[in-house]
């Protein structure tokens, strides 16, 4: 493949359980593919530490982040963030993330999601790391903490899924957008 079309793929769930049986063919047909390099999407402690596992088996191709999902805050303690800063310290983390808002399940509480969004984004500027971020029905509140805690690290919302107005905000704010794999989805609509 031309070089100039190589592709980087931010947001991976390599570390997810649906692929442990094949995960080394996946990632050699990406590379096969023209694939340069991935970026495991860290969504708990556990996943972020397997991330960083994978990640550290393909030196230079593979990276990770360090994270929580909105669905697993509720799990959330203190020593969570010191996991994640301590995650933060290999070079092959490059983000701090997937973290967010998700209002459309609401698998933990609202409160708490909010609660570990704040420290995640606080963690990212003590660290000066960019964020990999997820909102979904939350645009208001996830514009609001964003805005209040986030000052200088660049960010992307690597799973957009608003609206044309939606957007603008995000990208007033400095946001990078991600598309998503939805646009494939016929079920999602237009």
């Amino acid at each position: 493949m031309n070089e100039a079309h190589d592709i980087i793929d931010i947001g991976v769930n390599l570390a997810h359980r649906s692929f442990r049986a094949d995960r080394k063919q996946v990632i050699q047909r990406a590379f096969a593919a023209g694939v340069r390099s991935m970026i495991i999407t860290g969504t708990n402690v556990t996943g972020s530490q397997e991330g960083l596992r994978i990640a550290g088996e393909y030196p230079g191709r593979l990276f990770a982040t360090a994270g929580v999902h909105p669905h697993d805050s509720r799990n959330c303690t203190e020593a969570t963030l010191s996991e994640l800063r301590h995650l933060a310290t290999h070079k092959e983390v490059v983000a701090i993330g997937e973290c967010g808002l998700d209002f459309n399940r609401d698998f933990s509480p609202r409160p708490q999601q909010e609660k570990w969004l704040e420290a995640q984004v606080a963690l990212a500027e003590e660290l000066q790391m960019p964020l990999f971020l997820h909102e979904r029905d939350a645009r208001q509140r996830f514009c609001d903490i964003l805005a209040a805690a986030r000052k200088s690290v660049p960010a992307v919302l690597h799973c957009f899924t608003g609206m044309r107005e939606d957007l603008k905000t995000c990208l007033n704010m400095g946001l990078h957008i991600g598309i998503t794999g939805w646009i494939c989805d016929e079920r999602r609509g237009t």
